[in-house]
């Protein structure tokens, strides 16, 4: 996952091991627009769960 500033870095780690063959490695930007970060100290709260439908659609087998 990458956000705000630490976007581009995480998004060149999982390049770098895309490229090294490791299909395994994805990238998910959180875009935190709308969101209503009522979690615990300003975090996102459950309401703002964008994760689990990203997580579904990979080739898991879960």
């Amino acid at each position: 996952m990458g956000a705000g500033q630490y976007a581009g870095h995480v998004q060149q780690v999982v390049r770098t091991r895309n490229d090294a063959g490791d299909s395994r490695v994805r990238y998910w930007l959180l875009d935190d627009s709308g969101l209503d970060f009522l979690g615990c100290d300003w975090c996102y709260s459950a309401r703002d769960d964008r994760l689990t439908s990203f997580i579904a659609g990979l080739p898991t087998g879960w």
